[in-house]
């Protein structure tokens, strides 16, 4: 019996329906192999792809890619030795960025630049051949890894880094009473912009959008604590209270204590601070004891000019990005800001550019008995002293 003859018709549907499965069956084979290698990978571990974009490097492009001391720290405003030791804390951390195939160090130098530039993506984006796209999403992302540094590079010392903060104190002082003095604190206003609708939050007492820092610092200005994102208009007391070091209560140690301006009021508990008398009828002893403890004074506002100078297209104008955005931003200058003193970075500055509106005085609780003991100490140790040159 012959086989029954099928249309013409049907012919091309068959072939194509045969063609079909056979790309199917293909295609399915295709998924399970690399399903199964995944598999494998993730048995045996799998090793991070290296760079594969490569920019077109100009000449100055590439002085700063092999880390010419001059190119450096003229365009990223940081030795060659403080930009490996952030690479060196960039890899060793435990989630890298998101590199987008570029390599490290380069994502570093883009972020440096950045932020040296005065935050300009078009600027980045010219200067090393990349979209601006590109460099908007390295600087974000460096900045958040930078950022989860805070805790290894601003952190309280030891007890035997507390001893030595405080001798270097007290021959800064030029008084023994201020061998006990574990940092200098205060707050700077860093300019701005603000959305219309918090006006009255972020205008301060010199009449201009800024947003509140508030830092501990030790002898060398090296940042030992910070609070930023306070509105401009908050008092520094009201910012104190409010920070991580008033409401832990694990610094200074006892019998130690930090010395404020007269923002701040004295205090014994939860944490013993110092700040100097009022200038209303003081005695020789009181205007002896403002004299000398300004010297400390004067440390915290080193540090701020310290990091506003090598930011300095950042800080000698208003900060031109939203306030969440300028609050990691200012961060990450006090993180680099320890990096380079770590690194022997000290750049140079002029104080009489760094102005801060002033506090109005606050009602003295709690603190005054320490001071009125350290200020009869601190002149009789000074009597004796002169009775000896004598």
């Amino acid at each position: 019996m012959e086989r029954p003859q099928l249309p013409a018709i049907f012919l091309p549907l068959l072939q194509l329906y045969i063609r079909r499965r056979n790309e199917l069956n293909q295609r399915n084979r295709l998924i399970f192999l690399y399903l199964m290698r995944q598999r494998l990978v993730a048995r045996r571990g799998h090793a991070p792809r290296g760079p594969y974009c490569n920019p077109i490097l100009n000449r100055r492009m590439s002085r700063l890619i092999n880390l010419d001391p001059d190119q450096v720290k003229k365009d990223l405003r940081v030795t060659r030795e403080s930009l490996q030791a952030l690479i060196t804390q960039v890899v060793a951390q435990r989630h890298p960025p998101k590199l987008r195939g570029y390599a490290l160090h380069f994502a570093v130098i883009i972020t440096l630049y950045w932020m040296a530039a005065g935050m300009s993506y078009r600027v980045c984006g010219n200067t090393f051949d990349i979209a601006r796209s590109s460099a908007c999403d390295l600087v974000s992302d460096i900045l958040n890894v930078i950022l989860r540094l805070a805790r290894d590079v601003i952190k309280c010392p030891s007890a035997e880094e507390v001893e030595v903060i405080g001798q270097n104190f007290g021959r800064m002082a030029g008084s023994p009473v201020f061998l006990q003095c574990a940092g200098a604190i205060d707050v700077c206003q860093l300019r701005t912009l603000c959305e219309p609708e918090r006006h009255d939050e972020y205008i301060n007492q010199k009449l201009f959008y800024s947003i509140a820092m508030e830092a501990l610092v030790d002898h060398t200005a090296k940042f030992l604590h910070i609070c930023v994102g306070f509105p401009g208009s908050c008092h520094d007391l009201r910012i104190l209270r409010h920070s991580g070091l008033y409401r832990n209560r694990n610094y200074p140690p006892e019998e130690f204590f930090i010395i404020g301006d007269g923002g701040y009021m004295s205090l014994r508990q939860p944490i013993a601070l110092v700040t100097p008398y009022r200038d209303v009828n003081l005695t020789a002893d009181q205007r002896s004891f403002n004299y000398h403890l300004s010297k400390i004074r004067a440390t915290v506002e080193r540090a701020f000019g310290l990091m506003q100078a090598r930011w300095r297209a950042l800080f000698h104008r208003a900060i031109e990005i939203k306030l969440r955005k300028a609050v990691k931003l200012i961060t990450a200058c006090a993180i680099l800001h320890n990096i380079c003193l770590d690194a022997g970075d000290i750049i140079n500055y002029n104080p009489v550019q760094i102005r801060r509106p002033q506090q109005p005085p606050v009602q003295e609780m709690g603190g005054g008995p320490l001071r009125d003991l350290l200020c009869r100490l601190h002149n009789m140790a000074r009597r004796q002293a002169e009775e000896e040159d004598n």
